[in-house]
């Protein structure tokens, strides 16, 4: 009987927590996954800076057949410097003239960082942002406070804001930043944003 107990409590505490998932869903919420990672860092990516606020990658859509689509998950990687947590925007831009225009309806999202490097699925599907059918430019906007500033034994200069989000190394850079205005970063260290999309069929 103690161990039929148990297994109704457990039940019942999972399907509450799958309750309490869908709820936020159905509210238009995004939901987040966050997977601790092991493995050494490449040493590549970005940080936020006073005059370099925000960083996005372009995303050739090449998909003017097909049917409307949403956002579904955006995954990323993050890394925290001084053991604490931080807080970053997850943005996604119209494609201005070859730049990052402006924000999407609902998509600039509040993500929490957690204070180790960890991998981050955001689940955008509730909030039915609409995939451009040519292309588009997805990144990050750092929130420039006393809470994510970088202090380590930096001394002189200005200093950077956590996250670190992870970048790759491709031959044809694809990386852009804000300072004053968009512009394009000829950097080879930092030449993409580690960032995977998928989407689903609008309904």
């Amino acid at each position: 009987m103690k161990y039929q107990f148990l297994l109704l409590l457990l039940l019942s505490l999972s399907y509450s927590a799958q309750k309490a998932e869908s709820s936020n869903l159905e509210k238009g919420k995004a939901t987040f996954e966050f997977h601790k990672i092991t493995e050494p860092s490449l040493g590549t990516g970005v940080l936020g800076m006073q005059t370099k606020k925000a960083f996005a990658i372009f995303i050739d859509q090449n998909s003017k057949d097909h049917s409307p689509e949403i956002f579904n998950k955006v995954q990323f990687e993050s890394m925290n410097f001084d053991g604490k947590k931080s807080t970053i925007f997850l943005c996604i831009y119209e494609d201005e003239n070859g730049l990052p225009g402006k924000i999407l309806n609902q998509a600039k999202i509040l993500i929490e960082t957690p204070s180790k490097k960890t991998t981050v699925i955001a689940n955008l599907s509730s909030l039915k942002i609409k995939v451009p059918t040519n292309a588009y430019f997805i990144g990050f906007e750092w929130i420039l406070s006393k809470e994510n500033i970088i202090n380590g034994a930096q001394n002189a200069g200005a200093k950077p804001y956590n996250p670190a989000i992870s970048g790759i190394q491709i031959e044809k850079p694809n990386l852009y930043f804000f300072d004053k205005k968009w512009q394009k970063d000829k950097e080879l260290l930092s030449s993409s944003l580690k960032i995977d999309v998928d989407y689903v069929p609008e309904n």
